[in-house]
């Protein structure tokens, strides 16, 4: 595992599952916040001195096509800002769930949560490890407020008659 790490942050409006899609090609985490409309990108980098590391993070950046289509239609605007780190000083800025936090959080059962788990609205893991899914806070918050918490079982469609 490389010691860096790259984030690049766009503004734009990708409420359209397509150009999330296309924006997210070639990123290892890819994460939108539909309330301040900011993308972020990011991508572990192999390099081992920080010169290596901002010249391969440019690099990596040129090579994305999803995005610089997008910026080309006026979808996204940016990068707005470039973050060179290492993986170290990035994990010390995650606040991070495992599923029973992740349970809290939302107000359900960790079985619910590994329900949850499976539908392609819920967050994607920070990382994955022998005990499990690990998440970042911001992620879950910002799922819990979109989460529709209708109660019960959906009703049954009834026969016409």
């Amino acid at each position: 595992m490389s010691g860096w790490y790259v984030g690049l942050e766009f503004v734009g409006d990708l409420n359209d599952m397509e150009h999330l899609n296309e924006a997210a090609e070639g990123a290892f985490i890819a994460n939108y916040n539909s309330k301040s409309r900011v993308l972020s990108l990011s991508h572990r980098l192999d390099a081992v001195e920080y010169d290596d590391a901002l010249q391969e993070a440019r690099e990596w950046a040129s090579k994305l096509p999803g995005v610089a289509k997008l910026v080309s239609e006026g979808v996204l605007f940016g990068p707005d800002r470039m973050v060179v780190e290492t993986l170290a000083a990035r994990a010390r800025g995650w606040d991070l769930l495992g599923s029973a936090e992740v349970a809290d959080v939302l107000g359900v059962s960790t079985a619910r949560v590994r329900q949850l788990e499976q539908r392609p609205d819920f967050p994607q893991p920070a990382v994955t490890i022998a005990g499990g899914r690990i998440y970042r806070r911001d992620e879950i918050e910002e799922y819990a407020e979109r989460r529709s918490r209708t109660p019960g079982r959906p009703a049954k469609a009834q026969p016409e008659a």
